[in-house]
């Protein structure tokens, strides 16, 4: 199919070559015939067709065109105004030895006319390389990430070559390349396949992405339409250089993330441990200081101050219970590790469980639910969500006042169901209200250790609500009080 085209392609050139020297010579030819017939001399008549040959020769921009006009033109000229006149003998001397010299004169002009054609060309050709190259080399600098900077350098490189290619980068895991040419183009960072020392008889070349320290990957050019030019290797080596200074960029800035984050794990964990050591502290001294004033004073102690103790004990261990589950979810969302088992559960269902589990915390508060009349299945992690509605619960309890009235409802808007938690208590402070779901944001300790906490609960009900794929947020309510509002899509996305 490329023979027949290319074939195709010279066939045009050559008519369309042909009718142009056929028209500068038909043209030179009536304009010497014109200042013959007016009495100019022969020899200025033989300039004419000189120019003649050195405009074939830029139209043309072919030294074998150029030569063969000249040809043309001088038995043109010799037949129409040498004597004798309308033959190609030549009875004067004088007349050959012209002839000979407009032949050596038109293949000197045609020679260097042809060459500083085919400068301007390649001058014109490395001009526009050399700003196409210099856009690549800009648009390298507002790159991030490896999926856009392998496309956009394919792109560059297909537009400058003309020739399909593919870019395989070596992976964090370190895993071998499926081709094993490629891989072996890696491990040497040495060019092979086509036309090369090592596997020449491949239809692909395969070029390393490397610099000085090391080598990133491997460029694979599909070469079955031919091998690439000198001129096209020296642009794909400028790429390379351009692309691996941005491959480099881009694994500093890794690096530089990853440490980041490394140290963002130390003091999330620093102050994590020095925010729960009061909160873990003051439970577990109550519950040992009743455990053992119950086991020493066993039999003395009146049956209602017994089960006083006991429900304390009871309290701070459900308690120290709830800071240990936000604590283990806590360490798996920063780990990346939450995982997210949903299976349609039933509204009433979810809020009847966080309920239940709350229900020995409310104290003086009045728990109210308001859940929809008829049965609504959303997709969940039920022991999530649930933990979710709890802290919201828990967090109202403790932050909302005595004898306050918590509301959790529940009403499907279109296609999403939307959760509220609501108190009509003391609400949250205007200047607290864009940090509440920051890591380790509490106001413990403000009326003793009813207050406690270690500021984790909102935080991870945003991170369990957001892995669901809904939204929460915060805000006053009509009463004064706080509201927390979480919508969760209907519909598995």
């Amino acid at each position: 199919m490329n023979i027949e085209v290319k074939s195709m392609v010279l066939q045009v050139r050559f008519l369309k070559n042909t009718c142009k020297v056929l028209m500068i010579w038909l043209l030179s030819t009536m304009f010497a015939i014109v200042l013959n017939h007016i009495g100019v001399r022969i020899e200025t008549l033989l300039l004419i067709f000189v120019v003649g040959v050195v405009i074939c020769s830029v139209e043309t921009s072919s030294m074998c065109w150029g030569i063969s006009s000249a040809f043309i033109f001088v038995f043109t000229f010799n037949y129409l105004f040498t004597a004798p006149r309308f033959t190609f003998r030549v009875d004067d001397p004088n007349y050959v030895i012209s002839l000979i010299i407009f032949i050596v004169v038109a293949f000197i002009v045609t020679s260097l006319t042809v060459k500083l054609q085919k400068q301007m060309d390649i001058a014109r050709i490395r001009a526009r390389v050399t700003v196409e190259l210099n856009t690549i080399g800009n648009g390298f600098l507002n790159l991030s990430g490896r999926p856009s900077i392998v496309k956009y350098s394919l792109n560059s490189l297909q537009n400058l070559t003309g020739k399909k290619a593919d870019i395989l980068l070596r992976d964090k895991a370190e895993r071998e390349f499926e081709d094993s040419i490629a891989e072996w183009c890696y491990k040497n960072s040495m060019t092979c396949g086509y036309g090369e020392a090592q596997f020449g008889e491949n239809t692909k070349l395969y070029m390393p992405i490397r610099n000085s320290s090391r080598t990133y990957g491997v460029i694979v050019f599909d070469c079955s339409g031919g091998v690439l030019a000198d001129e096209e290797r020296m642009y794909v080596d400028t790429v390379i250089s351009q692309l691996t200074l941005v491959l480099e960029r881009e694994r500093l800035n890794e690096e530089k993330e990853e440490s980041s984050l490394q140290i963002e794990r130390e003091r999330l964990r620093s102050t994590l441990l020095r925010s729960i050591s009061h909160d873990l502290r003051t439970p577990l001294t109550g519950i040992a200081g009743n455990s053992n004033f119950l086991y020493d004073n066993y039999g003395l102690v009146d049956e209602e101050s017994a089960k006083s103790m006991l429900k304390d004990i009871c309290t701070d261990a459900e308690w120290l219970n709830s800071m240990v589950e936000n604590l283990l979810n806590m360490t798996r969302i920063q780990e990346g590790r939450l995982d997210i088992n949903k299976k349609n559960e039933v509204v009433d269902d979810l809020i009847s469980e966080a309920v239940s589990l709350i229900s020995r915390r409310l104290g003086k508060h009045n728990l109210k639910t308001v859940t929809p009349s008829e049965i609504i299945l959303i997709p969940v992690d039920a022991s999530l969500f649930t933990q979710v509605l709890v802290n919201l619960m828990d967090n109202a309890v403790r932050h909302s006042g005595d004898n306050t009235q918590i509301t959790v409802s529940a009403a499907a808007k279109g296609k999403k169901m939307v959760f509220t938690v609501s108190d009509d208590g003391a609400g949250i402070p205007v200047d607290k209200m864009e940090h509440i779901f920051d890591n380790f944001f509490t106001t413990a300790y403000r009326d003793g250790d009813r207050h406690r906490g270690a500021g984790l609960g909102l935080t991870i009900c945003k991170a369990i609500v957001e892995a669901h794929g809904g939204c929460i947020h915060a805000y006053q309510n009509s009463k004064g009080g706080a509201s927390f509002q979480i919508e969760l899509p209907m519909e598995d996305l």
